[in-house]
């Protein structure tokens, strides 16, 4: 059998172009190729792309560069996810402009964001020698170090408040050092001394982001394959499926899907200008597997996706097909005719939704592989989504905020409280997370609210979900027998929980709960794919690997078609 690995690494080179990292040679001054994450999306989230006066409303997953701006409807919230997986949420009725985007070429990435109106929650991370800034009005925010803050601006009036860490708030009316749990209060209009005090008081907007930091730190802890630093997207994998070890293959993911379901066949495609058609998943947990890694298809298992490497940012991993009227695609390593998605050429052309509503039922036999779609990037497939109407309330077309916290003991912003999404993860029902948290239980019998959206069945379809506690299951047959991948490792309970024989029917379930991702690794190649020789046993328990042997594991980098 063909290994997964050597099939995609022999496509990538013929199918597609690698869009490489941007770090730059000394002397070459800064890269402005980053791309972060439109990573939470309820209600009416509108983008804006460089040099476009469209707004669009937008998906999640979108992917964001420099130039771009974003602003919420009412009663509408977005939250954005940059690589290391520092977040700004922004609340209702308000925006936030990306002003530089930017790589060093020491590999410091450069973040200046311009908050316009509204509410927001700022959470860095900063790694090595990266810089974060955020320009509200008139002044300045910096972020000395990991930190997490608030900012309320309407009118005039501007209020910041620092959670953890520290922040320097520097304008008009000097500078000032904000420490955790203090306030500073501010008329941008009047330029007078900015007040600082204490007396934090916490709304339903803050008890919001702290239960999603709270899902992504947990999730991220307790996922069966843990990495030693956290990624952007990489929490939602355990989150929205199951990770497991493919016999053949090596430890892969899969997410709860339908019966039926294939990577690439919920979405949009979009034109971005140096990347070419980029694909935005419309599945909540879709950023990892459609722009790092590939997807792999056994007609035992179904769909899994392998990591990979890390180094490289994909728009996405396809081959292409077309014949005339129609247009289809399917996964790099797809056997011939599976998961080919078929849509007439339009829906492509004008960015228009990709679900079962728009895909044709034609045989992909009947086309032709093809390098890329045979056409320009219509106007609307350069928006980022659906245009929005020209009264859309949004800040950016004048309409003001009303909605600032209660201000603390030393002064005073607002009279009501902020308002906030209602469920923690994207799209999933409030009373299915509150059931979620009720029933499940962690080591010891112990509450643990971490939230798992089971959005269908595991393994695209074809197995069911085990209860909780009990995913050390071989589904397809009696087991199987397995090489643990060097550059990862799991605990002492490998061979306890390791199912016998020696064929490769059966795909195990690795278990929830079990993964220590700052515990490392040790090896230095392989891990994410490969075959099944050798005799040793197949954990169900975590396994984690490192960030740079995860980028030179696979024997492959992924890549995307850039026309």
């Amino acid at each position: 059998m063909v290994s997964l690995r050597y099939r995609n690494t022999l496509l990538l080179v013929v199918a597609g172009l690698l869009v490489f990292p941007a770090v730059l040679a000394a002397g070459q001054g800064l890269s402005h190729a980053r791309v972060v994450r439109l990573s939470y999306v309820h209600g009416t989230v509108a983008i804006q792309r460089p040099g476009s006066t469209d707004w669009a409303s937008a998906m999640a997953n979108t992917p964001i560069q420099e130039g771009f701006s974003l602003s919420t409807s009412a009663n509408s919230f977005a939250e954005v996810e940059f690589e290391n997986g520092s977040t700004v949420r922004l609340g209702e009725l308000s925006r936030i402009d990306f002003t530089q985007l930017a790589l060093t070429s020491d590999g410091d990435k450069l973040n200046h964001l311009a908050f316009q109106e509204g509410y927001a929650t700022f959470h860095f991370t900063p790694e090595h020698g990266d810089v974060y800034a955020v320009k509200v009005a008139d002044t300045t925010i910096t972020p000395r170090g990991k930190s997490e803050f608030r900012t309320n601006l309407t009118d005039s009036q501007l209020q910041v408040e620092v959670f953890n860490g520290s922040v320097e708030v520097e304008g008009p009316a000097g500078s000032t050092k904000l420490a955790k749990d203090k306030v500073l209060d501010y008329d941008t209009q009047a330029a007078l001394a900015f007040n600082v005090h204490e007396g934090i008081q916490k709304d339903d907007w803050d008890q919001w982001v702290e239960a999603r930091d709270r899902q992504a730190t947990l999730a991220y802890n307790e996922a069966a394959v843990g990495r030693k630093t956290s990624l952007y997207g990489w929490s939602d994998l355990d989150t929205y499926g199951e990770w497991g070890y493919f016999p053949g293959y090596g430890y892969g993911w899969t997410p709860y899907a339908p019966m039926g379901w294939c990577p690439y066949s919920l979405g949009m495609w979009n034109w971005y200008s140096g990347f070419g058609w980029t694909w935005i998943s419309g599945e909540p947990w879709g950023w990892l597997p459609f722009h790092y890694g590939s997807w792999g298809f056994d007609p035992l298992f179904g769909w899994f996706w392998m990591p990979g490497g890390f180094n490289y940012w994909s728009p996405a991993l396809v081959n292409w097909y077309g014949a005339p009227g129609w247009i289809g695609w399917a996964p790099y390593g797809a056997p011939g005719g599976s998961g080919v998605t078929v849509v007439p050429s339009g829906t492509v052309q004008n960015g228009q939704p990709v679900n079962p509503r728009t895909v044709l039922p034609v045989p992909p036999s009947r086309g032709k592989p093809i390098n890329g779609p045979p056409f320009a990037a219509g106007r609307l497939a350069m928006l980022g989504g659906t245009p929005l109407p020209t009264d859309a309330v949004l800040p950016a077309n004048g309409r003001a905020v009303a909605g600032l916290k209660p201000g603390g003991s030393g002064g005073g912003l607002g009279t009501r409280s902020a308002a906030a999404p209602p469920t923690v993860l994207m799209g999933n029902n409030p009373t299915a997370e509150k059931a979620e948290l009720a029933t499940h239980r962690g080591f010891w019998g112990h509450s643990k609210p971490v939230l798992h959206a089971r959005l269908g069945t595991t393994l695209g379809g074809h197995y069911r979900v085990a209860p909780e506690n009990a995913r050390a299951n071989t589904w397809a047959g009696a087991g199987s027998s397995h090489r643990t991948p060097s550059g990862m490792r799991g605990n002492q309970s490998w061979a306890r929980n390791a199912p016998g024989g020696g064929g490769r029917s059966g795909a195990v379930i690795l278990s929830h709960g079990s993964a220590r991702a700052s515990s490392g690794s040790s090896g230095s190649s392989g891990g994410w794919g490969g075959g099944s020789s050798g005799t040793s046993h197949a954990s169900s328990s975590s396994v984690s690997v490192s960030s740079s042997s995860a980028s030179s594991s696979s024997g492959h980098s992924s890549g995307g078609t850039h026309h």
